[in-house]
């Protein structure tokens, strides 16, 4: 058992290599790979080059001026149209949410209303269980409407 440990160290320690270097041929070494990795990096810094918006990058609007005089002009006016229809879309969005809003607390506000007036009519014909049904709706409606309008307000 303890031959095959050692035939394993040997076999082991044969396939390892010594590389013996001065002290000037390392730093040599090191100092040649970190200028060539400080290189790349100022080149992929000198190379980048970010640009975002609607109208392309004014490089690219020379080129397309090239092609067509009008074609950074008409570029210009699509962005300028495209920010116009957007602000509209937003006014009426926020027009409609409030209309929307009106109504949701109207209908039933309204439906209330109606059932009350419907109730003190039965109350005056007579029909008293019939007034108490419509109460207790008219009740339930506006209670509905409050509920639902806090569990939006809380989420």
């Amino acid at each position: 058992m303890q031959d095959n440990i050692e035939e394993n160290d040997l076999a082991v320690s044969s396939q390892e290599k010594n590389i013996v270097m001065t002290e000037t041929e390392l730093h040599e070494l090191l100092g040649g790979l970190q200028e060539e990795i400080h290189a790349d990096i100022k080149q992929t810094i000198l190379h980048s080059e970010k640009f975002s918006g609607p109208v392309p990058h004014p490089d690219h609007m020379k080129q397309y001026k090239l092609i067509d005089k009008s074609l950074p002009l008409r570029f210009t006016k699509m962005a300028e149209d495209n920010l116009s229809h957007r602000q509209s879309m937003e006014k009426l969005t926020t027009v409609g949410e409030l209309f929307m809003g009106f109504l949701g607390w109207l209908t039933p506000t309204g439906i209330s209303f109606y059932s009350i007036y419907t109730a003190s009519e039965l109350i005056q014909d007579g029909k008293s269980i019939e007034a108490l049904i419509s109460l207790v709706a008219a009740l339930a409606t506006l209670g509905g409407a409050f509920y639902m309008k806090q569990k939006v307000d809380n989420q």
